[in-house]
């Protein structure tokens, strides 16, 4: 990552004076700023991106009103998602408007929480909290509303909660963390080697993970039964090719040139994917690179972890490699996937800061601050990006339409290309310099 473009290094003093957070209303100002902007756009467009919250609402109360068993709702999540959706279905009410308000307005408050901790951390730290609730801030915006229509927000706030517990020697918390929120969406449970950062770490951490994720599961299986406990296992290995998909680029840009080849349409995972010649193809070869990509993770922790000494800073690295691995792998690519990059990211800039001049192992020329605001920096423009595909230009995507599809077309490929070019050099970057750095050479003697 040393040879990319040190944008952000160039825009840290202008943004250092506009973020400057000395006391904890700087930092409410922006937010709240911010957030009223945000909320305020999101009503010109007429509210959009609201379909995922009526389709919560809708499973859980035909829970409540007897419809529906616990075995029957949600089968593409963990059982502990009825649980969590429960607190806006009964704060609502059980009407549609009320879980509306109340799941937008908790995650709104997730949101605000997050800022809280990020800005108290760095404090705490004795660091300038302004790169990291900076970054945070912009983030949201640009993720947009969708941050508060969806629940990867809450598996975000657990993952830097995680790695931030995990420099504060909270190990036991650190492993919780990450067991929760594998138990609300399954990704984060491949943070988990990452907490293992000293043999002592490993044993609390895991033991940590290990509790937790014994007591969900075994509350989930008493509630809804087995087989509802393991469809999140299987719900994914019948889906098709999501369109936002790095797999499904090359037929997006066939498509362009004839749209009648490739059909895209909503199919029955709440998703539009696209199919025809070499869509089936692409499937398979999604399914082999999410297992190479799983190697590649495997790989880089095994290295890792060979390693006398290691630090809380390359297990925070390794977490944002390993999420970006399991994005451009997958055979989906629904855009509240980037949220899954927030936390790390932010929770990096944090730990970070606290030594900006200690060297990365090996070759690297990066100290880990400068890394994590190019991290940081990359993230937000694929964020941005992603935004502009979903929702400002998906009904251009989804349904052909020369005037603008070509728009829709070229935002989702540059997306796409860009992310498998971060992704790789991450990887890149991670095996020469924090899972296998070159021995020293043995000094001569005379």
């Amino acid at each position: 990552m040393a040879t990319t473009p040190d944008l952000l290094d160039r825009m840290t003093p202008t943004l250092s004076r506009w973020f400057a957070m000395p006391t904890w209303r700087r930092p409410a100002a922006w937010w709240l700023a911010t957030r009223g902007l945000m909320f305020a756009i999101w009503a010109l467009f007429g509210f959009v991106a609201q379909g995922d919250v009526a389709y919560y609402y809708e499973n859980i109360n035909a829970l409540y009103t007897g419809q529906s068993g616990p075995a029957d709702v949600f089968p593409e999540y963990p059982t502990p998602l009825i649980w969590v959706l429960s607190v806006p279905y009964l704060l609502g009410f059980g009407r549609l408007l009320g879980f509306r308000i109340a799941f937008i307005g908790l995650f709104t408050l997730t949101d605000a929480f997050m800022t809280l901790v990020f800005w108290r951390t760095a404090r705490k730290f004795g660091t300038n909290p302004s790169p990291t609730v900076g970054f945070w801030i912009v983030f949201v915006v640009a993720m947009g509303p969708l941050c508060y229509m969806r629940l990867d927000l809450m598996t975000a706030a657990l993952s830097a909660a995680a790695l931030i517990t995990l420099v504060r020697s909270q190990r036991f918390l650190s492993g919780s963390m990450i067991a929760t929120g594998a138990a609300i969406k399954l990704w984060p449970a491949l943070l988990w080697p990452a907490a293992l950062v000293t043999r002592k770490a490993a044993r609390r951490a895991t033991l940590g993970f290990a509790v937790t994720g014994a007591v969900l599961a075994g509350a989930s299986w008493l509630y809804a039964g087995w087989d509802r406990l393991v469809s999140p296992l299987t719900w994914q290995s019948d889906r098709g090719l999501q369109v936002e998909s790095v797999w499904a680029t090359p037929l997006l840009i066939a498509r362009f040139f004839n749209p009648e080849r490739w059909v895209v349409a909503e199919s029955d995972y709440n998703a539009f994917q696209i199919d025809g010649p070499g869509s089936v193809a692409l499937v398979g070869a999604a399914t082999v690179a999410t297992l190479v990509g799983g190697l590649v993770m495997v790989t880089l922790y095994v290295g890792w972890l060979r390693r006398a000494h290691r630090t809380p800073i390359e297990a925070g690295t390794l977490m944002i490699i390993a999420t970006f691995i399991m994005i451009v792998t997958n055979k989906t690519f629904s855009p509240q996937y980037m949220i899954w990059l927030g936390g790390p990211v932010a929770g990096l800039l944090t730990i970070s800061a606290r030594d900006p001049e200690v060297r990365l192992a090996g070759p690297a020329v990066d100290t880990p601050l400068t890394l994590a605001r190019r991290i940081a920096l990359w993230t937000l423009i694929l964020t941005a990006l992603t935004q502009l595909v979903y929702p400002m230009l998906y009904g251009a995507l989804i349904d052909w339409n020369p005037a603008v599809t070509w728009l829709a077309t070229a935002v989702l490929v540059a997306r796409n290309v860009t992310i498998v070019i971060v992704t790789v050099r991450l990887i890149w970057f991670a095996a020469r310099c924090i899972a296998f750095p070159p021995r020293p050479e043995p000094s001569a003697t005379g």
